[in-house]
């Protein structure tokens, strides 16, 4: 956030819906993916003015993966459209699917015994 006076910016996400029988890249399971906007803003007084860098989001239900929906889509369903995107649609932004160390979170591979990064049996 970022003040100059009564001015500044802020950002916001907003829920738009769910897009329904896409299967995840990243985890394999066919999911009703949620869909959020996420976007920019200058306001005054706190009351918005500007809005800018609008992007949706998509997020699979089962590993938690992040996915960006191509933006026409996205103004579709924001306007109570039906849409069926294809997979194509979807860019995977974050896999999430990757097995982690549960002490420190760093990735691992899945026949490792010891955390490469601070040592932990795993």
């Amino acid at each position: 956030m970022f003040f100059i006076g009564i001015f500044g910016t802020d950002a916001k996400v907003v829920p738009v819906g769910q897009i329904s029988g896409i299967p995840c890249a990243a985890c394999g399971h066919l999911a009703n993916f949620s869909v959020c906007r996420q976007y920019s803003y200058v306001h005054a007084f706190f009351i918005p003015l500007v809005k800018y860098g609008a992007s949706y989001l998509a997020t699979c239900p089962n590993c938690a993966s992040v996915y960006e929906l191509n933006p026409e889509l996205g103004k579709q369903m924001l306007r109570g459209e039906p849409v069926h995107p294809a997979p194509a649609d979807l860019h995977l932004l974050k896999n999430n699917c990757v097995p982690r160390c549960a002490s420190c979170g760093a990735p691992r591979q899945p026949g490792d015994q010891f955390c490469s990064r601070c040592g932990a049996k795993l």
